[in-house]
């Protein structure tokens, strides 16, 4: 199985990803957050350089955030620099939305956008809608030049939802995940891998077999010392952020919260006295602030909102061979590509966390 890394394009983000190549790490996703984190194809251009096997691409490009034919085009522009090596991977838009104050995109407005970004990459048209206008065009590039490379660029789907992986078994090459409706360290093998069982299948009635159709999961990861909690501080420092990702979506939505499992919904009453009820916004304005942390550090009050029990659903955050035993379930599912979302400061500490204490494990069952 793979491994690869998500970061939000800071300033030397493109040497972290560098050192995760030396550790053997296969591949970099640049989170696309405006407001919060640096532009992804910048980074990825400069990581570009500085690698020379590793897989750089968007994890995720935003649908809203740059129209089709210019994404198309950055992302030929990142596989000029890196031949062969660049992938671009599309969401409905979380994080990189609610900052701005915005819902996810529909998935049918999702499906048009890869469509259009497929068409332009293999050299043929696409609709383009500018306000009542609509117009057919097409890359005027040759499929490798002097500008952009826009040959075997692989489109990978973010999907949690039925309807949104149907568009990934359609439209996409690959399927990236994250661990909605599983309990991480008790259930991801058998939740994930029954997504994955469909993922093929769906692929397959596509006509694309297993090596056709790429499965990648996001996720947090913490390595505890013997006899360290999930809530201490080092665990918190390195998988909080992730954790939270539930709590800040109730803050976008609070009608989510009936919905949200029993041990998230138990703590928003704390979150919104801990945490919101301290930010000084008005209510309306509250995704301004909530979103600051992502995938990078706790907010102030944060670390009284989480729960053992919740950081061990939310992350992989265990023993090694804990953790190990489930990435191994994943794998005998189908999961090719484990990508972890360390913070900035920490992402060399976590590549080499895993390259040390996970993949001999990993290796070593296999041999098995």
């Amino acid at each position: 199985m793979d491994a690869g890394l998500v970061l939000m394009s800071y300033h030397g983000s493109w040497d972290d990803a560098a050192y995760a190549e030396e550790q053997g790490f296969a591949s970099v996703g640049f989170v696309d957050s405006p407001l919060i984190a640096g532009d992804p194809f910048v980074a990825m251009a400069l990581t570009a350089e500085r690698t020379s096997t590793l897989r750089i691409g968007t994890m995720l490009a935003i649908p809203s955030n740059r129209i089709a034919p210019v994404c198309a085009t950055a992302i030929a522009t990142v596989n000029r620099l890196a031949p062969g090596r660049a992938f671009l991977g599309l969401g409905t838009g979380n994080t990189g939305r609610a900052i701005l104050g915005l819902k996810s995109l529909p998935v049918s407005r999702l499906a048009e956008y890869i469509a259009s970004c497929r068409a332009l990459l293999d050299g043929e048209e696409a609709t383009h809608r500018a306000g009542d206008t609509s117009r057919w065009v097409r890359m005027a590039h040759a499929p490798e030049d002097r500008y952009v490379d826009r040959g075997g660029v692989p489109i990978y789907v973010a999907a949690d939802g039925p309807r949104a992986r149907g568009v990934a078994y359609e439209l996409g090459n690959g399927w990236i995940m994250g661990l909605q409706g599983c309990n991480a360290m008790v259930n991801a093998p058998e939740v994930l891998g029954a997504s994955l069982a469909a993922a093929r299948a769906a692929a397959a009635a596509a006509g694309k077999g297993p090596d056709d159709f790429y499965t990648m999961c996001s996720l947090g990861l913490c390595v505890l010392d013997e006899g360290e909690s999930p809530m201490s501080p080092r665990a918190l420092e390195r998988v909080g952020p992730v954790a939270m990702l539930p709590f800040h979506a109730y803050a976008d939505n609070p009608a989510i919260g009936a919905h949200l499992p029993s041990p998230i919904r138990d703590r928003l009453d704390i979150y919104e006295r801990t945490v919101l009820s301290r930010l000084d916004v008005p209510r309306d304005r509250l995704y301004q602030e909530t979103h600051r942390g992502h995938l990078s550090h706790l907010l102030p009050g944060e670390e009284e909102v989480l729960t053992e029990e919740i950081i061990r659903m939310t992350t992989l955050t265990g023993t090694a061979r804990e953790i190990a035993d489930v990435l191994r379930g994943l794998q005998a599912a189908g999961l090719r590509n484990v990508t972890l979302n360390p913070p900035p400061h920490l992402a060399r500490e976590a590549v080499r966390e895993y390259a040390a204490k996970i993949a001999p494990l990993l290796d070593a069952g296999s041999r098995a």
